[in-house]
């Protein structure tokens, strides 16, 4: 069976940022399911050479049969050096993947003439949320959009992922997530003000103590800004983790940190979105919840179970989540989805999508 030989123009600022997401296409060459696998990234600053030139360094150094694009947000700078990338690949097809919510409220995230012109000539764009056509990028793209959850980095949180958490916790709950919302005026990313809701909810409680991590915070209300990897390590030193994303109305969109709480193994709290088909709900510890009251009401509820029911609840959520939402399925299903030497995922949600 063909073999292809895979170009990755990658979207992370600096080495190593990408690592988990990367990883995932690395593991397919020590499968033996793809010839070999390159990266490239199209961020201005990665290193002392301009991006451009980078990329075209790149392309011209194999013949590759497969190129995947990670959201090219502003890349190329002209149409012109878009039109000498294409013609530098020639024939060889381009797949898209774009992990960020993009689409229906434009002035919040508007879509770039850069991703149109990457979205017009893609063979397949995987994209995180589920919005009709006329509201997503299947407006613009040359064949259909797939949609596809975000995931954890296996990397990153590689020994929670092999090990499950322990009954023992220190605080009672927490909140990851930074504040958007600019009062009076101008809200922010959608979401965020009702993210401000919860917040204040859980700030002014008397029926339970919430510690929040992140930037932009009122003074005194958020214990401090966590580094990315540390997000598991904190959760599981509290009984159950609380979240209201950005983007609560977009069909089936979750950002990543619903599969990192998961494989973190404490009963969630989160947004209801509609479209959440893909993933199971309450059996896994996940509840979802329509308001920043109902999360509050949700959250008195579970602390008020047994510990030894919220820790069975959470050993659910990691049992579920591990390697199931890891990088290494994202990029499976991206390549397994056009490229026939790769196997499919049997595994919901992955199977469903397909």
């Amino acid at each position: 069976m063909f073999r292809p030989n895979i170009l990755l123009i990658s979207n992370e600022s600096s080495p190593g940022e990408a690592a988990g997401q990367i990883n995932g296409y690395e593991l397919l060459v020590e499968s033996g399911e793809i010839a070999s696998f390159d990266f490239v990234s199209h961020v201005e600053g990665y290193d002392a050479i301009p991006a451009f030139d980078r990329v075209m360094a790149a392309i011209s150094s194999k013949n590759y049969d497969l190129v995947v694009i990670w959201s090219p947000k502003n890349f190329p700078a002209t149409r012109s050096k878009f039109e000498t990338i294409l013609s530098a690949l020639g024939n060889i097809p381009i797949l898209y993947w774009e992990g960020d919510a993009w689409g229906k409220i434009a002035s919040a995230k508007p879509i770039t003439p850069q991703m149109r012109w990457w979205l017009q000539s893609a063979e397949r764009v995987f994209t995180t949320t589920l919005f009709q056509e006329e509201e997503n990028l299947e407006k613009y793209a040359k064949d259909r959009v797939i949609f596809m959850p975000n995931t954890y980095c296996h990397l990153y949180f590689s020994e929670h992922e092999k090990n499950p958490p322990l009954a023992e916790y220190k605080y009672e709950a927490c909140l990851i997530g930074n504040n958007t919302s600019r009062f009076p005026i101008v809200s922010g990313l959608p979401g965020s003000i009702r993210r401000f809701e919860l917040v204040a909810r859980l700030k002014t409680s008397k029926h339970l103590h919430a510690n929040i991590y992140g930037s932009g915070w009122p003074r005194f209300w958020s214990s401090a800004p966590i580094r990315y990897g540390l997000q598991c390590e904190i959760i599981r030193a509290h009984r159950i983790s609380l979240n209201w994303d950005h983007f609560p109305t977009y069909p089936g969109y979750s950002s990543d940190r619903l599969p990192i709480s998961l494989i973190a193994g404490r009963p969630h709290i989160t947004t209801q979105h509609p479209g959440m088909s893909w993933i199971p709900s309450e059996e896994i510890g996940l509840f979802q919840v329509s308001s920043p009251s109902s999360a509050l009401d949700k959250a008195k509820q579970l602390l008020q179970l047994d510990p030894k029911v919220t820790w069975n609840m959470g050993l659910e959520a990691h049992k579920w989540a591990r390697e199931r939402m890891s990088h290494r399925m994202a990029a499976r299903f991206i390549i397994s989805y056009f490229v026939g030497s790769v196997a499919k995922i049997q595994q919901e949600p992955w199977a469903y999508l397909y």
